[in-house]
């Protein structure tokens, strides 16, 4: 499964992300990763999620964000949730890219039984139609 909170800055997304992987971890007999740019909500999530700060690692492309998911799930075979907040590339993709990345997670999300839930900064009104069916 892939899906994406989908919002403006400022609108509650990684609150409710944190929300859900730490009740995922109550719930969960694997892993659960949290992949954030920073360590600024460290503190805020169950002391059982792998929290990795992905900004340490220059990732310019979607596709270099997708090695590095890949690169996460091969160190560790029961991961059953990532979660990925707070990176641009995502916000900022172009639609072409976006389609892509997302038919790549959903290959490695079937092929390794794993639930991606991504933070996505924009505005419902700029999503484009293939996006749709993945917002919750």
């Amino acid at each position: 499964m892939v899906k994406f909170i989908i919002g403006v800055k400022g609108s509650g997304k990684t609150k409710r992300m944190i929300d859900m992987a730490n009740e995922a971890t109550k719930t969960l007999d694997g892993s659960v990763v949290y992949i954030d740019r920073d360590k600024k909500h460290i503190y805020d999530l169950d002391k059982n999620i792998r929290f990795i700060e992905s900004g340490e690692f220059q990732m310019t492309s979607l596709k270099s964000l997708y090695g590095f998911i890949c690169g996460v799930i091969s160190q560790n075979y029961d991961i059953q949730k990532v979660y990925l907040d707070g990176h641009k590339l995502i916000s900022e993709a172009k639609d072409d890219c976006m389609e892509e990345f997302i038919t790549n997670l959903k290959r490695i999300a079937e092929q390794f039984e794993i639930d991606f839930v991504l933070s996505c900064s924009r505005a419902k009104e700029n999503i484009p139609n293939f996006m749709e069916p993945y917002i919750i």
